[in-house]
């Protein structure tokens, strides 16, 4: 299905032609004119950097204080679930490794069972 322009650009005055093409003119000539100044590396609209005074106080604001690391409970929470998960596993490791050790030196776990020392080398 072919694409269709609207009605109001079909019935275009002259002066609107004129108006859009002036328009057109004007957007060519002032990017022409940023190109030119955007391009320039001496070019400065304002010498040096500028330093608004808003942001200067949110930098300070945010270089004095502690937002995340402040003393509360909760920030004690992730490392001790993190050393008790740790524990909990090898609590349950040591004690499977005191079985198997047993076992074997009671002779309940057979030669044949038992992982190949000579393999992991």
């Amino acid at each position: 299905m072919p694409v269709q322009a609207p009605p109001s650009e079909w019935e275009l005055t002259s002066d609107e032609i004129k108006l859009i093409q002036k328009r057109a003119q004007l957007r060519a000539t002032t990017k022409a004119e940023f190109l030119k100044r955007y391009r320039n590396p001496f070019y400065q609209t304002v010498p040096g950097h500028f330093v608004d005074p808003q942001n200067v106080r949110l930098y300070a604001y945010q270089q004095n204080t502690y937002r995340y690391l402040y003393t509360a409970p909760r920030i004690l929470l992730a490392p001790a679930l993190f050393v008790l998960a740790g524990t909990i596993v090898q609590y349950f490791v040591q004690k499977h490794r005191i079985q198997y050790n047993k076992d074997c030196n009671e002779g309940k776990v057979p030669y044949a069972k038992r992982p190949d020392f000579n393999a992991y080398f």
